[in-house]
């Protein structure tokens, strides 16, 4: 037998959705009757497929957007992930932060996505990109609305000879550090906002550095886990200049050949 109070929950969420369906996005995703609004779900939907945002966890760019940050950097990130990060975590008018901004590319796409971007780095290579420590900014408490930040693959490049830098650090002070600065991160985030991580795993020695499960365990130290994704990497510069060689490498230790990044994706409570 039908639930009459289930049947008069329906009656009124079919009545909601004739007479004004965008409101019903606004209003709430369940009823008292703890039916889930449909129409509110696929609406969603529609606006985020609307913005070209990714769907799945597997993210295949292919070649680097042009326009955003430099393409000639080592290590850059292209901006494709952070449009991704910045359109569905943030809203035009949001403070943006990444205090490891390279070569600017979440600077750029923020200013073509009409966000304020806090772009800061230890070794500043644009004007508008700022001096600082990620671990000491120079901001006030629950400043921003979106984190985004492409960590350095421990040493795998060498930023600066600053003695902060991430990729001068022995592997036991990095992760150190990285308590540090996840700990800052959490200060400046507001609450309910999110932080995007891009990672990857590196290879040394013949072994393989876990940084990206690493980089996951610290982090849920200070911030509650949301999501992932797998970016897959093509054309590594360290692939492109030495080829087979690094292929045979790997195989000779009987590794695998990463070929993906990873983004972190966790909520401040």
């Amino acid at each position: 037998m039908n639930n009459p109070d289930n049947l008069d929950v329906q009656k009124q969420l079919e009545q909601e959705i004739t007479e004004d369906p965008p409101r019903v996005l606004e209003k709430r995703g369940k009823t008292k009757g703890g039916m889930i609004n449909k129409h509110a779900k696929l609406q969603n939907l529609a606006q985020q497929e609307d913005k070209d945002l990714e769907l799945t966890s597997i993210w295949n760019f292919g070649t680097r957007e042009k326009g955003f940050g430099s393409h000639v950097f080592h290590g850059n990130c292209i901006p494709q992930v952070v449009r991704q990060c910045v359109l569905r975590y943030s809203k035009e008018g949001d403070v943006i932060l990444d205090s490891m901004s390279g070569s600017g590319t979440t600077l750029d796409i923020c200013k073509e996505l009409e966000r304020k971007c806090l772009a800061f780095d230890i070794n500043p290579v644009r004007p508008d990109i700022r001096k600082a420590d990620s671990s000491c900014l120079p901001l006030s408490n629950n400043r921003v609305s979106l984190i985004f930040i492409h960590l350095p693959y421990w040493n795998m490049v060498r930023y600066s000879e600053e003695k902060e830098d991430l990729s001068n650090m022995s592997l036991d002070r990095f992760y150190a550090k990285l308590h540090a600065i996840f700990a800052e991160q959490k200060r400046v985030l507001k609450p309910g906002s999110h932080i995007c991580v891009l990672i990857g795993d590196k290879i040394k020695e013949g072994k393989s550095i876990p940084l990206t499960f690493e980089t996951y365990n610290i982090m849920k130290n200070y911030f509650t886990y949301k999501d992932y994704a797998v970016k897959i990497t093509k054309n590594a510069t360290s692939v492109v200049n030495k080829g087979r060689v690094v292929l045979a490498e790997l195989a000779w230790n009987n590794l695998l050949k990463p070929s993906h990044d990873v983004l972190l994706v966790f909520q401040k409570d």
